[in-house]
């Protein structure tokens, strides 16, 4: 039986430009200033922990609060317990969500050494069920089944509630028993644990269809080292051609330009831009423009466009402020890696970076950096 249900990938114009989910980075105010200022065709959360989600309500409020602006979005989830998943994507769908994301890619120990994340690729058969728990779970969902009838406790109940309020805010009332679509699943992984095993794990994947898998091109060993392994993502490819699983490449991709390169040269269905768009969502500004000179042919010269110092400025502070206004400026020091990024690039950057970077309150940045 045919198990893809491809849902809102089907409607996005092929080449896909995305933003990669990235564990402390693609929060709220991330997401919020990149779909205002950079528009990419699809965005996905940070990822949280489908069993955690039962008994850490706080952490379910700050990972996977979104705004219906943000739309395509996919929440990603990690794990190693298939009936965890199976709950989850209850959580997944009522929250609205367009889609649904399984991590088979994060090389963090702390998440690996419990068989999650790139953990999985070692485990094929556990990795198979996860993406049935959740499909079923998604299914289940659609047909009907209920939070409460998971017997999920109530204070899991009420957050999602009142996230479902929040975000609506009397203006897009959600009302779940009357709208309960199947929603798409998909997987982001890596090509190979300590090896390159891409062509084997794809073809493992493929046997649950997931619409698409993310694939980057580094081992779990790499870490973030060396360089990405786009031919290793190009032999996927073709492993999963005909297949109707779409596969997106992801790492190093800097620009525009070099994405439109990778789609050219491995034949991937789309591409996820990570570490280059923090402090940078105007990397997405031209992504039609891009589709359009690949149809045609044409070479894709579309280098990082040049963002003047007082718009990237004004930007920085608008980040900056959404986000202690969600966190607390107790967080202060975690949105200085996102104001490096807005710092770069334009004459004299770095001494007005250094200076941001020394900055103890959120204030000094602010008089920093009004113009």
């Amino acid at each position: 039986m045919d198990q893809r249900y491809p849902g809102f990938w089907d409607s996005l114009e092929k080449p896909v430009i995305g933003l990669a989910p990235m564990d402390g980075v693609t929060d709220l105010a991330c997401r919020r200033i990149v779909a205002l200022h950079g528009r990419p065709d699809v965005l996905f959360t940070e990822f949280t922990s489908a069993e955690g989600l039962f008994y850490a309500p706080d952490r379910l409020l700050r990972d996977f609060e979104y705004e219906e602006a943000q739309r395509p979005i996919v929440a990603q989830i990690y794990g190693h317990r298939p009936e965890d998943f199976y709950r989850a994507a209850h959580i997944v769908c009522e929250l609205g969500f367009d889609g649904i994301d399984i991590n088979m890619g994060c090389p963090s120990k702390s998440v690996t050494q419990r068989n999650c994340g790139a953990k999985l690729i070692t485990v094929p058969d556990l990795a198979l069920e996860i993406i049935r728990s959740t499909r079923q779970g998604v299914h289940d969902w659609a047909s009907g089944q209920t939070l409460e009838g998971l017997k999920i406790k109530e204070k899991v109940l009420k957050v999602v509630r009142a996230m479902n309020d929040q975000r609506c805010r009397g203006v897009l009332p959600y009302a779940p028993t009357g709208n309960r679509q199947i929603i798409p699943v998909s997987v982001k992984t890596r090509i190979g644990f300590d090896s390159v095993v891409i062509e084997w794990w794809i073809e493992i994947l493929l046997q649950e269809q997931p619409v698409v898998v993310s694939i980057h091109g580094r081992t779990l060993k790499q870490m973030y080292r060396g360089e990405a392994d786009w031919g290793a993502i190009a032999r996927a490819v073709q492993v999963a051609k005909g297949s109707g699983t779409l596969i997106f490449g992801n790492g190093d991709v800097r620009s525009l330009e070099e994405a439109g390169r990778r789609i050219t040269e491995t034949g991937v269905d789309g591409v996820l831009l990570g570490r280059s768009t923090i402090g940078n969502p105007w990397v997405f500004r031209d992504k039609d423009r891009l589709k359009a000179s690949l149809k045609q042919g044409t070479p894709c010269d579309f280098p990082n466009p040049f963002v003047a110092p007082a718009e990237r400025f004004r930007v920085a502070l608008e980040h900056m402020d959404y986000f202690l206004k969600l966190r607390g400026d107790y967080h202060f020091q975690s949105i200085k890696k996102h104001l490096s990024g807005y710092l770069s690039h334009f004459p004299e950057a770095s001494v007005i970076r250094s200076q941001a970077m020394r900055a103890r309150t959120p204030m000094e940045v602010t008089s920093l950096l009004k113009v």
